[in-house]
C-alpha cells in the first residue's frame, strides 16, 4: 500500500524523535481533514471514562492509547465506523474476544499484556501486545490463520496511521460521489 506522506511528521519513522503521544496526535491531525472527520467531530474521553476502559481490562494501558482515548476515544467523525473502538461499545471487549475465541475453538491463549481495543462486526478483533508505550498489534479474524491471531503492526501508532491511510481516499471519494442528507432525527441519507 503506497504510503500517504503529505501530511505525516517526516521524524515519522525516525525511532525516537515522536513519542508515541505525538504519533496519535499526528493521526487525529491527519483525520481532521474536513471529511474524515471535522474538528468538532473528536469526542475526547474525560478521564473518568479512560480510568473505566483502563478498569475494563487486567492488562496495563499503553501510552500511545492513553492519547488516543484521552484525544478522540468518544469517537472521530466517519473514521472507524462500523468498528468497535470507541468508548462505551470498547467496554467488554476482552470478555468477547475470549467468547469469540472458545467458540472457534481456537487454541490461542490471550497472555497477561494483552488489551482488546477494537472488534469489527463480532468476528474479527485487534489487541496490543506488551507493556511499552506503543506496543505491537496482533489480528484475529474468524476462520484465517487455523483461527490463531496475527502479528499485523510493529506498534498502535503504526496501525492506526495505517487505518488512516486506507479510510481517509474511501471517505474522499465518498464524499465526492454520494451526497449525504441529515433528517430530522439525525440519521443520514445517502444518495448516490
Amino acid at each position: 500500500m503506497p504510503s500517504l506522506t503529505e501530511g505525516w511528521p517526516a521524524a515519522w519513522d525516525e525511532p525516537g524523535l515522536l513519542t508515541p503521544e505525538q504519533r496519535v496526535r499526528a493521526v487525529v491531525d491527519a483525520i481532521t481533514d474536513g471529511t474524515t472527520a471535522r474538528l468538532d467531530q473528536l469526542r475526547a474521553l474525560p478521564a473518568e471514562a479512560v480510568l473505566a476502559v483502563e478498569g475494563d481490562q487486567q492488562a496495563p494501558m499503553a501510552d500511545a492509547y492513553r492519547e488516543f482515548l484521552s484525544l478522540i476515544g468518544g469517537g472521530a467523525g466517519r473514521f472507524m465506523q462500523g468498528t468497535d473502538v470507541y468508548h462505551p461499545r470498547i467496554l467488554g471487549l476482552g470478555t468477547a474476544a475470549r467468547e469469540l475465541l472458545e467458540e472457534n475453538e481456537s487454541p490461542f491463549q490471550f497472555e497477561a499484556t494483552d488489551r482488546v481495543f477494537s472488534m469489527h462486526q463480532g468476528y474479527q478483533f485487534e489487541f496490543m501486545r506488551g507493556t511499552g508505550p506503543d506496543p505491537e498489534i496482533w489480528s484475529y479474524s474468524e476462520g484465517e490463520h487455523a483461527d490463531i491471531p496475527v502479528r499485523s503492526c510493529a506498534s498502535f501508532t503504526d496501525w492506526l496511521r495505517a487505518t488512516a491511510e486506507r479510510e481517509m481516499p474511501v471517505w474522499k471519494h465518498h464524499a465526492q460521489t454520494v451526497r449525504e442528507e441529515i433528517n430530522a432525527d439525525g440519521s443520514v441519507t445517502w444518495h448516490y
